[in-house]
């Protein structure tokens, strides 16, 4: 009874391990309260996280209906918050509970994936034959420390679940050691359908890992093997199915860029063993990104961000050497391993073949070009653009088996106290990530347009329009503009013809909406706002030239009734707006 009463606390404390140190550090990252609607940062959040709450707002403001995540006023036709990073089944569930007036869909899932992360790490060393506590322990705190996961905080709150990749494989390794029962089926249809209400780019790495555990299955000729493997099948592909059907992914399913960002988007083929956002490589934070970085396309140092850390890359190495060299001694591995373990190298070999994608670089050398797939095969391909994100699953999978290999191969003591050096290492050397990502997420963005523009009496509850519309502009800074005064109209009851989604809803950017021309007549409450993109006269601007109902203000121009007098707009005289 004693024994059983002390392994119970060993339990417990191992558990509040498990979940309280996760949450000290997203305390530490972004304040305890970054669930809660009423934080600091929600009343202007930053970069994409502005789209990400004016979506989820609007979805809470409209009443119930169908499709059910479907938000009308964003655009000139209704979309889906499937496409605009929001969460849909997070924002279901509050909107539905009566917390969404308290909670941010956005906040809490940051907030709940930091101990999800450290308990999937978990499962997984546990299915790779890890049972020591200590060890569990430090796995799933060294995945705390996967900078790619951390460089996803800077604002792709989605796609910071990574703990939906971590149980994808747990239930891969599970069903290639000991079978793929109905349960590890059923788990993949879960795994799934949660992914496609989360973020559909989690999506490839999980039918990779259901695809793994299928074969599996079949080579090591188990009972029924076929016949499980076609049911995984059935299960997850029924769950995207239903889930795309409830949450509305046709409103909003827009032009993908087809094949134009294939390539650019990418993983280094060094990435993982190149230093990136390293604090022991010199690479710290500069206040906008990180010195020193290797990026070969301009699109690789963030979205192909796959470096492993020096800690956790000195541990993989070393496993891959001794392992390697055994190998050799005994001249090959048997049959039983090649059944069970090589559909999941297949599938972690192709998620890296795509990550490195149609233009492979090795360094800042560029090696080759594949043939770029056209037409309506391209908007599908081209629907995960940012493929160099791709080999998340492989890295995770090399870490955990690291830490198994260090369980399996060293004596007890000795094994933890490589890890604790792997963990301090690895903390150290990813410190320049969070010290970003805390930036980031210390305030709410600096407005950067004068707020009485969307907040006066006069504009709320009005239909705006920009020209030129949201993917039409060419600037950054503009960009942010639109993003940050769609949240204010969002607030204010309004409308708007353009947002930032993640598939193009834009009418095409030429010729311009004749009716920009024409002054607003007499209950015309419409208000035309064009940015300038950093010019004072012509370009976008020339078409309201000849307007007398404009008024200049920062990185733009507002047209319309009733906008006289408010702080921060000049009015413009007829044709000053005119010229090259």
């Amino acid at each position: 009874m004693r024994l059983q009463t002390r392994y119970s606390r060993e339990q417990i404390a191992f558990a509040v391990a498990v979940t309280i140190v996760p949450i000290l550090l997203c305390g530490f990252m972004f304040g305890l309260d970054i669930p809660l609607a009423r934080a600091r940062f929600w009343s202007l959040p930053k970069g994409d996280m502005a789209p990400m709450t004016a979506a989820w707002e609007a979805f809470l403001r409209q009443p119930w209906h169908w499709p059910l995540t479907t938000v009308t006023g964003l655009t000139e036709k209704p979309v889906s918050i499937v496409f605009t990073d929001s969460l849909p089944w997070l924002s279901l569930a509050l909107k539905a509970s009566g917390l969404g007036r308290l909670i941010t869909p956005v906040g809490l899932f940051l907030f709940l994936s930091y101990p999800l992360q450290a308990w999937s790490m978990v499962a997984l060393l546990r299915a790779l034959g890890v049972s020591d506590r200590w060890t569990l322990l430090l796995g799933g705190l060294l995945a705390l420390l996967f900078p790619a996961w951390i460089a996803r905080q800077f604002g792709h709150v989605a796609l910071s679940g990574h703990w939906i990749i971590l149980l994808a494989l747990t239930l891969t390794v599970a069903s290639a050691r000991e079978g793929l029962t109905l349960g590890r089926a059923l788990g993949f249809g879960a795994l799934a359908g949660l992914a496609t209400g989360i973020h559909a780019y989690h999506l490839v790495p999980i039918a990779a890992c259901a695809g793994a555990a299928a074969l599996s299955e079949m080579l090591q000729r188990r009972p029924e093997g076929a016949w499980r493997a076609l049911l995984a099948a059935g299960f997850v592909f029924w769950a995207v199915y239903l889930a795309m059907n409830i949450l509305d992914y046709r409103d909003g399913l827009g032009r993908t860029g087809g094949a134009a960002a294939l390539g650019f988007y990418s993983m280094n083929l060094v990435g993982p063993v190149w230093p990136q956002a390293s604090l022991l490589a010199g690479q710290t934070w500069n206040g906008e990104w990180y010195r020193g970085v290797l990026d070969a396309t301009g699109g690789q140092a963030f979205e192909g961000f796959q470096f492993l850390g020096f800690g956790a890359l000195l541990l993989v190495l070393a496993m891959t050497g001794v392992e390697t060299a055994d190998a050799v001694r005994r001249r090959g591995v048997s049959r039983a391993f090649w059944a069970r373990w090589s559909p999941l190298i297949l599938a972690m070999t192709g998620l890296t073949l795509w990550a490195v994608g149609w233009s492979a670089y090795a360094f800042k050398a560029h090696l080759y070009d594949l043939p770029r797939p056209s037409g309506r095969l391209a908007e599908i391909v081209g629907g995960f653009r940012a493929h160099g994100r791709f080999f998340w699953a492989v890295g995770y999978l090399l870490i955990a088996l690291a830490v198994a290999w260090t369980h399996r191969r060293l004596p007890r003591r000795t094994g933890l106290a490589v890890l604790a050096a792997v963990l301090a290492v690895q903390a150290v050397d990813t410190s320049p990530l969070r010290q970003g990502v805390r930036q980031v997420f210390a305030g709410p963005d600096v407005s950067a347009y004068p707020r009485a523009l969307t907040d006066s009496r006069a504009t709320v509850r009005r239909p705006w329009f920009f020209a030129p519309a949201y993917f039409c502009s060419p600037s950054q800074r503009d960009l942010r503009v639109i993003r940050q005064m769609n949240l204010a109209i969002v607030r204010g009851g309004g409308t708007s013809n353009t947002f930032a989604t993640a598939r193009g809803n834009d009418p095409p950017c030429d010729p311009p909406n004749p009716l920009i021309m024409q002054d607003a007549a007499p209950g015309d409450r419409r208000i035309t706002v064009v940015m300038s993109n950093q010019m004072k006269r012509g370009g976008f601007l020339g078409p309201i030239a000849q307007r007398r109902d404009c008024y200049r203000f920062g990185r733009g121009v507002a047209c319309g009734r009733d906008l006289a007098g408010l702080p921060g707009l000049t009015p413009v005289q007829p044709g000053e707006l005119a010229g090259p």
